[in-house]
């Protein structure tokens, strides 16, 4: 009862009663910071909502309140407060509390700070539990979710599902919820997804896991499974879309990678066997264990050309089935094995029927070749025409063993952009060989085999460009003259077409006739030829490098002049290799042919001993876009160096193939002569 005497004062205790029933039902927790001396007060209810020990006045609780929280969460914190204080402004802030039996797992902080003067002197606080807001959006969230997900208490009962395990479940939520979760999977002791939820429930730690759910909800899925403070949270994504879009991403990669390397590796090269080999390497093992390139040649008959297979140690026996399994495919079928002429008719690729060991069996018949692929014992096989221009120049056989899949209609778009790119590649390939050795064989009619001596070994090399049916204006000749001497002559007409190719035979021409009509020496032998290209109007420029043999007892001179060629180079005995220049202090070569007729034009001499040797060369040798002219010529001189032990032949072929790249951008022409003792 109320005491009459004193009404306001029991007014102020019935309020501060109710003040506290209202603070315990809503969980708010009283606080006041004195941001001048670092003093925190605060009430029982913060030690409480927090799930600590009693001491939230203790100078520690700072350090407590930091730890519930977490580093990130702290910063959060003290950047509002700091706000607040510079602003003299209230202030609200909410934190996630690490988890803890009995303690929230959000709580929203709200303050305002007090003056003194214009100064700030006190912040004056309230935390207040809002995990129930945020539960209902988890709760909101996890309901919309096209995965199934369920919640248990520490008991192991039930607490919440959302729509989606519902649905898997098959069962109305009210009559699962609230049950063991032994009950409502009762084939889940004991299983993959128990033993996981256990740990979580032990060590307070999230897990993720790929399984077969127990029954009723029977999927495979990934579990991922996490503490929440109540129990155990857990999320099932199905891993069957999730397996299939990484196979599909997977199979774009392949798919992207193989026609890259297709278009890469078989485009780098001009040579039809080279391309075929390079192509099972790119098939194997990424599309088959397995495969034998084939080329048409003629109108229809197939050669086996290549083939690679995955594993090394069986190699040697996939060589073998290459070698016989034509042969005994034509023979067992008069009419052509089946698979093969439909491949070539339709144009698409042709699936044999699974296993595949059976029907070659079949079609190989009795014999070596049967023997072989039943050892081999592929299971799936498919054929790919390659087909381009309108025309099959090939066929492909890919195979894979028992453990793969078959050929998926997906393997087979992948293979027929591969067989496509490969074809135009092969195609290319035998088209550019035709071509080079039309241009080759035009080329060398045009050069004649060089005059020998007993004083001397003279050998010759041309070396085409790497481009198809062009035919360039380097030559090279050596003949002898009336008067006992040997002129040798190398040239190169300015252009790389017909109209070189024609220009360089009209000068090897003139300088014959020229050379045999009046043997003068080679700079005026060079006189002559400009003043004939000047006169005939041939409208041609060239460079020629013009030499002069003659025997003399101590060894063999040799006259030289040059029409704005390379300097040749001279290999004494010794090892040792050097430029000949007209004369020393001279600024290089003379003006080329086809410019100035009446330019003046030197002779240079030199003494060959016996094992000397000379070598005239066109810049093709030594000069492309990457490497000047001077930078050529050193290469030139130390590769002439490492292999002048040689013979004069090899050492003409050891110099190109030193100096030449894969494919080189110019022709090249060689004149070698070596003293004999």
């Amino acid at each position: 009862m109320l005491e009459p005497a004193g009404p306001t004062s029991t007014r102020g205790a019935v309020r501060e009663v109710q003040v506290d029933l209202a603070l315990d039902a809503a969980r708010v927790a009283l606080f006041e910071y004195d941001l001048r001396t670092g003093e925190l007060t605060a009430d029982d209810r913060l030690a409480g909502l927090l799930g600590t020990p009693d001491e939230a006045t203790a100078t520690g609780f700072a350090d407590r309140f930091a730890e519930l929280v977490g580093p990130a969460e702290t910063h959060r914190f003290r950047d509002a407060v700091t706000r607040a204080v510079e602003a003299a402004a209230p202030f609200h802030v909410e934190l996630r509390v690490r988890p803890g039996r009995g303690r929230p797992a959000w709580v929203g902080v709200r303050g305002r700070v007090l003056l003194d003067g214009h100064r700030p002197a006190r912040l004056l606080g309230v935390v207040h539990d809002t995990t129930a807001d945020h539960v209902v959006d988890a709760a909101s969230a996890l309901e919309s979710l096209p995965a199934a997900s369920y919640a248990l208490d520490h008991g192991g009962l039930l607490r919440s599902l959302n729509g989606e395990a519902e649905r898997l479940t098959g069962r109305p939520r009210h009559e699962l919820i609230g049950r063991p979760w032994g009950d409502v999977f009762p084939l889940a002791s004991g299983s993959e997804a128990d033993r996981v939820l256990q740990s979580v429930e032990r060590t307070g730690r999230a897990e993720t896991v790929e399984l077969l759910h127990p029954e009723p909800l029977s999927l495979w899925c990934e579990l991922r499974a996490w503490p929440d403070g109540d129990g155990t949270n857990v999320l099932l994504l199905p891993s069957a879309a999730r397996r299939e879009a990484e196979e599909a991403a997977q199979r774009a990669r392949t798919q992207v990678q193989v026609l890259t390397r297709v278009g890469s590796h078989l485009s780098g090269t001009l040579d039809a066997e080279t391309a075929v080999s390079r192509l099972s390497g790119i098939l194997v093992p990424v599309l088959g264990d397995w495969c034998i390139v084939s080329v048409v040649e003629g109108q229809s008959t197939l050669r086996d050309v290549g083939c690679q297979h995955a594993d090394p140690t069986r190699q040697d026996l996939l060589e073998a089935y290459r070698a016989q399994r034509m042969r005994a495919l034509v023979g067992h079928n008069p009419g052509g094995p089946p698979f093969i002429l439909e491949a070539v008719r339709t144009g698409r690729p042709v699936t044999l029927p699974t296993p595949a060991v059976a029907t070659i069996q079949q079609l190989v018949g009795p014999g070596p070749a049967r023997d072989v692929v039943t050892a081999l014992d592929p299971e799936h096989v498919v054929v790919l025409p390659l087909r381009a221009r309108g025309r099959t120049v090939g066929l492909v056989t890919l195979a894979r063993d028992h453990g793969r899949r078959p050929f998926d209609p997906e393997d087979l778009a992948t293979i027929s952009g591969v067989a496509e790119r490969a074809a135009l590649a092969l195609d290319t390939a035998r088209l550019y060989g035709q071509q080079q050795r039309i241009a080759e064989g035009l080329q060398r009619d045009l050069l004649t085999p060089p005059a020998q001596s007993p004083h001397w070994q003279t050998a010759v090399r041309y070396r085409p460009a790497a481009r198809a049916a062009q035919v360039g204006g380097d030559w090279y000749d050596a003949f002898h003259q009336p008067d006992g001497t040997t002129t040798l002559v190398i040239g190169d007409v300015v252009g790389h077409d017909t109209a070189a190719a024609a220009a360089m035979g009209q000068l090897r021409n003139l300088l014959r006739g020229i050379a045999f009509a009046a043997p003068d020496g080679p700079a005026a032998l060079l006189r002559r030829l400009d003043a004939a290209v000047a006169g005939l109007g041939l409208g041609t420029l060239a460079t020629v490098l013009v030499g002069r043999l003659q025997p003399r007892p101590d060894g063999v001179v040799l006259e030289f002049s040059s029409a704005g060629h390379p300097a040749p180079v001279v290999l004494r005995r010794g090892g040792t290799a050097v430029p000949l220049v007209v004369a020393e202090g001279s600024e290089g070569p003379d003006l080329l042919l086809g410019i100035d007729p009446t330019t003046p034009r030197h002779d240079g001499e030199v003494v060959l001993r016996p094992g000397d040797t000379v070598l005239f060369h066109t810049d093709g040798l030594v000069e492309r876009r990457d490497q000047s002219l001077d930078e050529g010529t050193t290469l030139l001189l130390a590769a002439v160096e490492r292999n002048a032990h040689r013979d004069l032949e090899d050492l003409c072929d050891a110099v190109l193939d030193e100096m030449l790249p894969e494919r080189p951008e110019d022709d090249v022409a060689l004149v070698a002569v070596r003293t004999r003792s």
